[in-house]
């Protein structure tokens, strides 16, 4: 019996320290599930609306596979003639200009325009979405403003007969010029505003919508967003600041983009009674300005905010001549690159406009590179008269 018991003990032992030895090893060979198994993390899925980016794939002229229940739209005639115009116009823009814009931009942004989480200041652009975003595909968020109004959508449903011609008229001067012309655009979007040339860059762009919201500021500057229906701002109790933001995902990224658009004056005299405005803008960090064609208007005195908000809080800055004046860069100790040629702006502007030091400087530095697109003002048209008379000014703040 004690035999028995002897041998019962010593297979019991035996057993539980094969057990151990093989627990020992599978953690020595890294097999121990627990220790080593890392949880993958899944990325948030972006939601697209549908509709919204339906809609703006139509207005744009964009092949769409799947049109739904809105099939019979794009079988219309008036939508073929729009698909059939606006391609046109728009493989002519590509070609002698959008192309050239990003062939610059790859060889010369690279340093600013890789990096994602920059925010794009972009003072006096009306709806200018396109070249915004062919210089600065991966800024996360596009801060414009100008003075026209936001506007609304027209629904698929209810879309006038001259709906989209109204909308080829409006995009006619940027389809030549790449500039618009604000009192043309508006007579020619009848009301609608810059939502709907928004929309047609976004997609245009490679870009679908996410979302579109109104919003308005609070006496923080802190953006307090509200359904789009709400076309008579209600939920904004009379907030001077409202305007429109919309949230979109390009095809080649993973995390979503945001633009908030606002249309009102921002001369001095009027800042003051809307400071949260600035507010608002210096919130965001590593900020990067734009500006073209913006009829010299941070020339002037009365425009001194925004001046500030340029040299003083933000990174760098790519402008034409019509922005900041060179000298204020200099004396603020920004490094300037500069390129194109410097030519006396057009009579439509004063002779104010008109910058001594750059001028002195573009003739007496021979290194300065050419560049084979127009950029403002001294636009060459279609049939590719006229002197390329562009600037442009690449500025950099100094760490």
């Amino acid at each position: 019996m004690k035999k028995v018991r002897f041998l019962l003990a010593l297979a019991l032992t035996t057993s539980f320290w094969a057990c151990n030895n093989s627990n020992s090893q599978e953690k020595n060979n890294g097999t121990d599930k627990k220790d080593t198994t890392k949880k993958v993390e899944e990325k948030p899925k972006v939601a697209i609306d549908e509709y919204a980016t339906l809609r703006a794939q139509l207005m744009a002229g964009v092949e769409v596979a799947n049109k739904g229940e809105f099939d019979s739209l794009f079988k219309l005639p008036a939508t073929k003639q729009h698909y059939e115009e606006f391609n046109k116009s728009w493989s002519s823009l590509e070609e002698r200009h959008l192309s050239k814009l990003r062939a610059w931009r790859d060889a010369k942004m690279q340093d600013i325009t890789k990096e994602e989480g920059n925010t794009l200041f972009y003072p006096f652009s009306g709806p200018d979405f396109l070249n915004a975003y062919t210089f600065f595909p991966n800024c996360d968020t596009y801060l414009m403003f100008g003075l026209e109004e936001p506007g609304k959508l027209a629904d698929l449903k209810k879309m006038p007969p001259n709906y989209l011609a109204s909308l080829r008229g409006a995009l006619s001067e940027i389809m030549e010029r790449n500039y618009f012309i604000t009192s043309v655009m508006g007579n020619k979007l009848w009301g609608k505003g810059v939502l709907p040339i928004v929309n047609i860059f976004m997609a245009r762009t490679g870009n679908k919508i996410v979302k579109i919201e109104r919003f308005y500021l609070d006496k923080e500057g802190k953006a307090i967003h509200f359904p789009l229906e709400d076309e008579k701002g209600t939920a904004a109790k009379g907030a001077p600041i409202v305007g429109i933001t919309v949230e979109f995902l390009n095809e080649k990224r993973t995390k979503s983009q945001r633009i908030y658009y606002v249309g009102t004056d921002v001369a001095d005299e009027k800042m003051k009674s809307k400071m949260e405005l600035a507010t608002f803008i210096k919130s965001f960090k590593n900020k990067v300005t734009f500006t073209k064609s913006a009829s010299y208007i941070m020339h002037n005195t009365n425009f001194d905010i925004m001046r500030r908000i340029v040299v003083d809080d933000t990174k760098a800055v790519l402008q034409d001549d019509t922005g900041v004046r060179y000298e204020e860069f200099i004396k603020a100790g920004w490094d300037v690159k500069l390129y194109g040629v410097y030519g006396r702006p057009i009579s439509d502007f004063g002779s104010y406009t008109y910058q001594n030091d750059l001028a002195k400087i573009y003739k007496e530095d021979k290194s300065i590179e050419k560049i084979d697109f127009t950029f403002g003002y001294h636009w060459i048209g279609t049939n590719r008269t006229g002197v390329n008379n562009t600037s442009l000014l690449l500025c950099t703040k100094k760490k």
